[in-house]
C-alpha cells in the first residue's frame, strides 16, 4: 500500500482567499499599507524598480547611507 501524496486535502478557493486576507492584514499591521502593497501586489521586477526609486529619492533628500545596525562606536548611543 502506498502512502498518500498529500496529508491534507487541497484548500478550497474560499479557504485560500481567507488565508490571503489574513496575510494582507498581518502585512498592513506589521509594515504599513505601502509596504504591504509592495510585498504582496507587485511582481519582483516592480519591487526592485520601486526600491531603486525609493533609494534614489532618499539620496536626493539627504538621507544618510545605510550604516551597520550593530556599530555602537558612532556615538549615537552615548550615555548622558
Amino acid at each position: 500500500m502506498r502512502a498518500p501524496m498529500r496529508l491534507m486535502p487541497r484548500w478550497s478557493k474560499r479557504q485560500f482567499a481567507r488565508l490571503r486576507e489574513i496575510e494582507r492584514d498581518f502585512h498592513v499591521r506589521a509594515f504599513g499599507e505601502e509596504l504591504a502593497r509592495v510585498n504582496l501586489d507587485m511582481t519582483m521586477e516592480e519591487r526592485l524598480r520601486y526600491i531603486d526609486w525609493m533609494r534614489e529619492l532618499a539620496q536626493k533628500n539627504g538621507v544618510p547611507p545605510e550604516r551597520d545596525p550593530f556599530d555602537l562606536d558612532d556615538g549615537s548611543f552615548a550615555e548622558p
